[in-house]
């Protein structure tokens, strides 16, 4: 019996049942194809199968006789226990009706591994025929018949009990009889659904946590400084059974200062989210207060299984306000003149030194904008601009202006911006004159 072969990649990992006292939720995991080619007899080791054509071309007819082979990957199912497998494919032209009653297409387990990118009908692979299933026999002539599945569980389970994971064989039950050439959907179609392997499992819900977060933060090892006294605290959220997740949060006083407080400071729950979801709570106004030391913790819940993950490791944190200091701020070249400061270049150069006690390197930038003052010059912002990289805390920044940023005779004002993480501060505005004749 010649046959079609659609082959699931690498061995399908065995999903192991769920413990008795373990909650388990139902899921169905779609998985798409990775590699799909059709074999007809014309081709040969010399000129092997295409594997980028928009249809797989299964069945027989007087001239030909055609196989499509796909590949799925199994390794991302979750562990549990299989209920049911289908194999989904989009019939895009059913074979016309002829004087043989078609058999439909016949889907078997492949026995030994193969290669989409050099497949031809002298290498197709064997075939298994236990649990073999068949499909479509009744559908119209000479259509497009849409999506079309065959129950594929028994050999979806074999490869769960320990049968190597080759794929499947898809074709005519018997190629003999010529009763037609099926036109299915690949995985290259734009214009179908492409093919598809649903399995539906029991799946044990085992919420989880994946890294806590917390807005205007700096990470320094494994230490936290936080620049607001309510920031919006994060996670990220999983569970292989699916359901809906929720966070939950909790702020201690650090027991290394029992001067500051002890025990829970605040706690809260996130809204509901799903797998891999990223729920958020903020922290109210009035709670924290600069300069404590912290820590923080997380776990999920899974409310449709009623299941909870372990709470993850506290992580330290230190409340703080402290900015960057900005020193040392001057433009050259520069005077002064009745009063007002001039500089007689129109490409002038700034500097300044920022330094921060805990945060290294820092960002420092430098702004111009119109003088407000006099408003028939323009108004707002005209440049801003900062060393190509990040400078160490306490060393000075120097920053030239491009040519034709400013003009003779503007009115201006700069300053200096200093960011450390998420502590920032800035300078006073001071004005200026361009006079290049003063």
């Amino acid at each position: 019996m010649l046959l079609a072969a659609l082959t699931v990649a690498a061995p399908a990992v065995v999903p192991a049942p769920a413990a008795a006292d373990t909650p388990t939720l139902v899921v169905v995991k779609t998985l798409g194809a990775v590699d799909d080619v059709h074999v007809m007899t014309r081709d040969n080791h010399a000129a092997p199968a295409h594997p980028d054509s928009s249809f797989l071309l299964v069945g027989g007819s007087r001239l030909s006789d055609a196989r499509g082979y796909l590949r799925f990957d199994l390794s991302s199912l979750p562990e549990g226990v299989i209920q049911s497998a289908a194999l989904r494919l989009s019939a895009v032209k059913t074979p016309s009706c002829g004087h043989v009653a078609r058999e439909g297409i016949e889907v078997r387990r492949v026995g030994e591994a193969w290669s989409a990118d050099y497949l031809h009908w002298g290498n197709t692979p064997v075939s298994v025929p236990e649990d073999a299933v068949t499909a479509l026999a009744d559908l119209p002539c000479g259509v497009a018949a849409g999506e079309t599945e065959w129950p594929v569980t028994g050999i979806v389970q074999d490869w769960a009990a320990g049968a190597e994971n080759h794929g499947l064989v898809l074709g005519s039950p018997d190629e003999s009889t010529d009763d037609g050439v099926w036109y299915l959907a690949s995985s290259e179609t734009q214009d179908h659904p492409v093919p598809r392997l649903l399995v539906t499992m029991e799946v044990p819900s085992t919420p989880s946590t994946n890294g806590l977060y917390v807005s205007s933060s700096h990470r320094d090892g494994d230490h936290m400084w936080l620049a607001s006294t309510a920031p919006q605290v994060y996670t990220q959220v999983r569970d292989p059974a699916g359901g809906r997740l929720t966070a939950e949060f909790q702020i201690d006083h650090d027991p290394a200062v029992p001067e500051q407080g002890t025990g829970l400071i605040w706690t809260a729950t996130s809204n509901q989210t799903t797998d891999a979801g990223k729920p958020t709570v903020r922290v109210p106004e009035g709670i924290l207060q600069d300069g404590w030391r912290l820590r923080l913790r997380v776990r999920a819940h899974n409310v449709t299984a009623g299941t909870v993950s372990d709470w993850s490791p506290w992580q330290s944190a230190t409340l703080s306000s402290v900015v960057p200091e900005i020193t040392g701020p001057e433009m050259t070249p520069s005077h002064q003149s009745d009063g007002v400061t001039v500089t007689t270049s129109l490409t002038p150069t700034f500097r300044a030194t920022a330094s921060h006690p805990f945060i290294e390197p820092l960002h420092v930038a430098f702004e111009i904008e119109h003088d407000p003052a006099a408003p028939e010059q323009g108004t707002g912002y005209i440049w801003s601009g900062s060393e190509p990289d990040a400078t160490a805390s306490g060393a000075q920044t120097q920053v030239t202006v491009p040519e034709g940023i400013l003009q003779d005779g503007w009115r201006l004002r700069w300053r200096v911006r200093a960011n450390a993480g998420p502590f920032a501060s800035q300078s006073e505005w001071q004005t200026f004159t361009v006079g290049l004749t003063q």
